[in-house]
């Protein structure tokens, strides 16, 4: 029986054919793929592998020869189906993330970045902020009012003698509160105007921004009663936000980080924006993290400063204790760290948290739970931001501990 070799039978005009037919169908999809799910950076790893395997699979297609084309088709449409997976895990199994958004009367750029920390509101200006979660709308049209040094003041009081100064993150902020209703203003009422409060928080902010605040003397340059208190107000992510984070990093340059040596001494702050090999790194990152749902869930780089939450708990206490320092140098007063009664550290970062504190003799309050239903303290089901009541009793217990204490 003789061996018969099969030879390709196709004819350039088939070849011809097969690539206009081929090339048309990757371009159609690239054209459906684009209506379908818009130009969105955040859909470009599964749209373009899915096009260079198919792509390397027509090539297969009209020359079989070409067997490395095997094998590019292959890694790209498998890579391709992970990101579409990733992609559809995202959009219909993964929690929704909260999204926000504020209008004003002034033009695009009233917040920006800040080299000093990291971000901040840019004022004067009235913001109406809303936030939702998918379909649940956690707040909606909430005025902020930020003053010319990114600050949310009180209602003017007529004689007070004494100031407080609030600093911290959203808690701090009052996030999704108007400015009446945040920690700060509701302490001033509380006392009755003998103080006048000025919050210096802001969202995403932690202990570097209040130290790093504190030695900046046109902030404080209006604070005309030279007694008072300044607080801070602490939640469990303040030691990652004191500490090195590369999510924060890669959105913001400038956002301030620090760490401690053995001997107690603080270093920092780091920028990323102060290394341009590590701004080389933040970027390629912050690119991958945009463009490919696997790598943002997936991939999670290790360039930490800080390896353990131990070591996190302890230089954010010595910020804290820094901060202090700076404070009572500018002020006749004291610096509080106010434990707020939820997002709490594990008991035993916490009772190491309080033992740093109280070994920098920095004083702390902790307040307690709000009685009753513990929905009531959140502004959302959804969302654990305090709601104004919360806050209120936050407050009322800030004030009852500063006159037992006669700070």
């Amino acid at each position: 029986m003789g061996i018969h070799i099969l030879k390709e039978t196709s004819t350039p005009a088939q070849h011809v054919w097969i690539r206009v037919v081929g090339f048309g169908v990757l371009i159609a999809a690239a054209v459906f793929w684009m209506g379908l799910r818009g130009a969105d950076l955040r859909n470009l790893g599964p749209a373009l592998t899915l096009w260079i395997g198919a792509l390397a699979a027509v090539g297969l297609i009209v020359n079989k020869r070409r067997k490395f084309l095997l094998t590019i088709a292959g890694l790209f449409l498998s890579l391709g189906v992970v990101e579409t997976t990733m992609l559809a895990y995202e959009e219909f199994v993964k929690a929704p993330a909260k999204k926000y958004s504020y209008e004003a009367n002034v033009p695009p750029g009233w917040i920006a970045d800040h080299r000093l920390v990291g971000y901040a509101f840019r004022g004067p200006v009235e913001l109406l902020a809303t936030a939702t979660i998918g379909n649940n709308v956690i707040y909606e049209g909430v005025p902020y009012q930020i003053d010319d040094r990114s600050r949310r003041p009180c209602a003017a009081v007529q004689h007070p003698t004494r100031h407080a100064l609030f600093f911290g993150g959203s808690f701090a902020f009052g996030e999704g509160l108007s400015n009446d209703q945040t920690l700060g203003c509701q302490f001033q009422k509380i006392s009755g105007g003998e103080y006048e409060s000025t919050t210096y928080a802001m969202m995403g902010w932690g202990a570097a921004q209040a130290l790093i605040e504190l030695g900046v003397d046109s902030l404080f340059a209006d604070i005309k009663e030279p007694s008072g208190i300044a607080v801070f107000a602490f939640i469990d992510d303040h030691i990652y936000r004191t500490t090195w984070k590369i999510d924060t990093a890669s959105d913001f340059a400038d956002y301030p980080f620090f760490s401690s040596k053995e001997n107690g001494a603080l270093e920092g702050p780091f920028r990323a924006s102060d290394r341009w090999t590590l701004g080389l790194k933040l970027g390629f990152f912050g690119f991958l993290r945009t463009v490919s749902p696997t790598f943002r869930n997936l991939v999670k780089p290790s360039w930490f400063r800080i390896t353990s939450d131990v070591q996190a708990v302890i230089t954010t206490a010595r910020v804290l204790g820094a901060a202090r320092k700076l404070y009572r140098a500018r002020f006749d007063g004291e610096f509080i760290v106010l434990l707020w009664p939820r997002s709490r550290l594990d008991s035993l970062l916490e009772d190491l948290f309080v033992d740093e504190l109280a070994n920098l003799d920095v004083p702390i309050i902790l307040v307690p739970a709000l009685p009753g239903d513990p929905e009531r303290a959140q502004l959302h089901p959804k969302d654990g931001h305090p709601s104004s009541e919360e806050t209120a009793w936050v407050a009322r217990a800030l004030y009852e501990e500063v006159l037992t204490r006669n700070y």
